[in-house]
């Protein structure tokens, strides 16, 4: 699959594209990827040296009991960061689900809002197809800092997650969004088992012809796999293996055919992709001929 985002393009055919994730807020599980505003830019050019095709930024954390900024606290912190990397060439997008941030963050350049409650707010979807934006929409039950207060059993996490993303997908088009980014929603309302059956069942995703996002860098569930126990995202940076677990996930990921990896650790990623680019182009190879 290419993607093409105006004067960008991402050939995501044999490898996935790597979005770095780059937090101006005050808080964040992973505490190494929160800069000042002031250090912002700086932190956008090494992710994108190191590998990232793509600059996540922002400045609302989901975490449980997290800071809760207002809307303009989130702009003022966004938007000049924007501004400063679209103006060099950066190919930006916003972790949002606040419309009005997203309205901001639109009129300062962004080329892709991200918005973790699906876009089940009608104004975000007006702001999305007003601008022509690409949209990222994922799963997740309940609302981005009470998810773990949510009811967590499902009858077929893989089957719900998939029939949401294609509802998501029909209905922002119907409604006007120019391309529709889907992501299963890792770690959100879901145990250590339900997020290895979404991992199987990612290939049933890529069939769905849209772009797959996976965001599961340094997550809870990962420390729990390695048996460390349930932790909280902001506890298992502290758990020994964390950094080779996101690894190990998202080279599976990867290999799954999924289209864009969010990450925190964008150098590591970028040479676990080599890999993963190697063995996907030479499969490719075998069954064409």
């Amino acid at each position: 699959m290419k993607i093409s985002l105006g004067a960008h393009t991402l050939d995501c055919t044999d490898r996935p594209a790597i979005m770095g994730i780059l937090n101006v807020g005050t808080d964040s599980p992973v505490a190494h990827s929160v800069v000042p505003v002031d250090q912002a830019v700086a932190r956008a050019h090494a992710l994108h040296e190191a590998g990232a095709a793509i600059i996540d930024i922002g400045a609302h954390s989901t975490r449980s009991g997290g800071e809760a900024p207002t809307p303009q606290e989130e702009i003022e912190r966004l938007c000049p960061t924007i501004e400063a990397l679209v103006r060099e060439g950066h190919l930006v997008s916003v972790d949002t689900w606040t419309p009005a941030v997203a309205q901001a963050a639109a009129e300062s350049g962004a080329h892709i809002l991200n918005d973790v409650t699906g876009a089940t707010d009608p104004a975000m979807i007006q702001v999305a197809a007003a601008h022509q934006l690409p949209l990222i929409v994922m799963h997740m039950r309940g609302r981005p800092k009470q998810h773990r207060d949510t009811d967590q059993r499902y009858d077929d996490v893989a089957a719900e997650v998939r029939d949401y993303l294609a509802e998501r997908i029909q209905t922002l088009t119907q409604a006007g969004v120019p391309d529709v980014w889907i992501d299963p929603g890792f770690e959100f309302a879901k145990s250590l088992d339900d997020n290895l059956r979404m991992l199987i069942d990612l290939p049933s995703l890529v069939d769905l012809g849209h772009p797959v996002v996976i965001s599961a860098s340094r997550k809870g569930f990962l420390a729990e796999l390695l048996g460390h126990g349930a932790l909280r995202s902001s506890q298992a940076q502290a758990a020994p293996g964390i950094l080779e677990a996101t690894l190990a996930f998202n080279t599976l990921a990867a290999y799954f055919g999924t289209h864009i990896l969010r990450v925190h650790d964008v150098q590591e990623i970028e040479r676990v992709l080599h890999v993963v680019q190697g063995v996907r182009t030479t499969a490719r190879s075998i069954h064409s001929s």
